[in-house]
């Protein structure tokens, strides 16, 4: 039996797969928005090459898509160190409590719930950036991806009062209150 659980405790290191991969993908993503402020301040300059129609591009769109993929890049910090730290790792007595609310990770749909959350800024950002390059051009199929970002926020939103907590001011999971027993 012994040898069993030590064989279980063993395949923790596995998730230390997940959180490397994540702190590469964060890496890669910050990368990637230092290539698109790089972008926007060509085009604010209107140097470089590719760059000789400036006046024509907004530097709105590469200063948002930089914005987007510095904040998933933040995500996925999280995301490792939850993975590290809450799965794999023991933190030594009182480290965790010097650790500021942002880190401490209660579990994985914690974890989740970053995620999903980010998804919708990212697809929000999507949008954002369809409408700057649109030019004013509206369509109704433009229509579509802030239809589904709705239809998902509410969607998570229904999820986290199904399962019977909901966000305090603080933006931390709070018990919500039975109101059919009142």
């Amino acid at each position: 039996m012994r040898t069993l659980l030590t064989f279980f405790l063993g395949l923790r290191a596995i998730m230390l797969i997940g959180s490397v991969g994540a702190i590469v993908g964060a890496l890669l993503m910050f990368l990637q928005g230092g290539f698109y402020l790089a972008e926007a301040w060509h085009i604010a300059l209107g140097t470089g090459h590719g760059f000789e129609h400036a006046s024509e591009r907004q530097v709105t769109v590469p200063v948002l898509e930089a914005v987007d993929a510095f904040l998933f890049g933040l995500v996925l910090v999280i995301f490792a160190y939850g993975i590290a730290i809450g799965f794999v790792f023991t933190l030594p007595e009182g480290y965790g409590d010097r650790l500021p609310a942002w880190m401490k990770v209660d579990g994985i749909g914690q974890l989740k719930a970053s995620l999903s959350e980010v998804v919708i800024v990212v697809l929000i950002v999507m949008f954002a950036r369809v409408v700057v390059e649109s030019g004013g051009a509206f369509t109704y199929e433009m229509l579509v991806l802030p239809a589904s970002i709705l239809m998902i926020a509410i969607a998570l939103r229904m999820i986290d009062l199904g399962s019977g907590h909901a966000k305090n001011g603080n933006g931390k999971l709070a018990k919500a209150k039975n109101t059919e027993s009142e």
